[in-house]
């Protein structure tokens, strides 16, 4: 009987190290894994490349991005670090630049319609009365807002010859993109056939889209699609040859203040009717 409660306790003794000693791996095995889980990801190619030039913009290393490049006329969307497409782009002149901050995506209206502000009417660049939705609708036939409140968009045009020009510092604050179906496609994960379908159809429709960080930034070197550094002229007299709007400082706070008045003010159609 004795021996058979010492084989017992024996038996027990090992079964209770065995849970220890798996008990030991899982913890050395979770540390590990959290260890990975909060290590940064690894610098990418194209942030290298920015580094080295000594370009102040930090591409998010992980999901979308976009950068809208004042002095280059070019957006350049960003997935996990490296560009995955380019457009041109229209922006403010320099009477009315397009303002430098950081916002994101907040949804996509298709088929927007558009009326002037008070100062277009006054000029006499535009009659006073509300742009149906449709191709001849400044606004174009869709516009990706930001987040609330910001009157500046990123729009599709009525003027798409426009981006033939070289010098494209034509708007009054907006962003008028080329590649706007391609971009909003992206944006929302869809295929581009749906974007042209709701872009086409008959009424107006808001399309919730994820929080995409953009940048309306002003950097002055940068590479181009093949890598290569361009130097771009500074067109708003800003007299600092690379600035953008994460490093922007006291300018960015001010463009920031003023993005309102420039939004309304835009020929391109920042002031969407609701």
């Amino acid at each position: 009987m004795a021996a058979g409660l010492t084989q017992a306790a024996r038996a027990a003794r090992r079964i209770l190290s065995l849970a220890a000693l798996v008990l030991a791996v899982a913890a050395c095995a979770g540390t590990s894994s959290l260890g990975e889980q909060t290590r940064p990801p690894p610098v990418s190619p194209f942030q290298a490349q920015l580094n080295r030039s000594g370009i102040p913009y930090t591409v998010p290393p992980e999901g979308k991005a976009i950068l809208v490049n004042i002095p280059a006329f070019e957006l350049v969307a960003f997935e996990d670090g490296m560009p995955v497409f380019r457009s041109k782009v229209i922006i403010g002149t320099p009477e009315n630049p397009t303002p430098r901050l950081e916002t994101h995506t907040t949804l996509v209206r298709f088929r927007p319609s558009w009326r002037p502000t008070p100062d277009m009417v006054a000029s006499g660049e535009y009659p006073d009365k509300v742009w149906p939705a449709g191709p001849g609708n400044p606004l174009g036939l869709a516009a990706i807002r930001m987040e609330p409140g910001l009157l500046v968009y990123l729009h599709d045009t009525n003027r798409r010859d426009f981006f033939a020009l070289d010098y494209r510092a034509l708007s009054h604050g907006c962003i008028r993109v080329e590649r706007w179906d391609e971009l909003i496609a992206w944006l929302l994960d869809w295929p581009r056939e749906r974007v042209h379908l709701f872009a086409n159809g008959r009424g107006t429709v808001d399309v919730k889209a994820s929080r995409v960080p953009v940048t309306l930034g002003y950097l002055t070197t940068f590479p181009d699609a093949s890598g290569q550094l361009l130097r771009h002229p500074d067109l708003y007299g800003y007299g600092a040859p690379q600035v953008s709007g994460r490093r922007a400082g006291t300018a960015l706070l001010q463009d920031t203040a003023r993005t309102s008045v420039l939004a309304m003010r835009d020929a391109g159609g920042c002031s969407a009717a609701e």
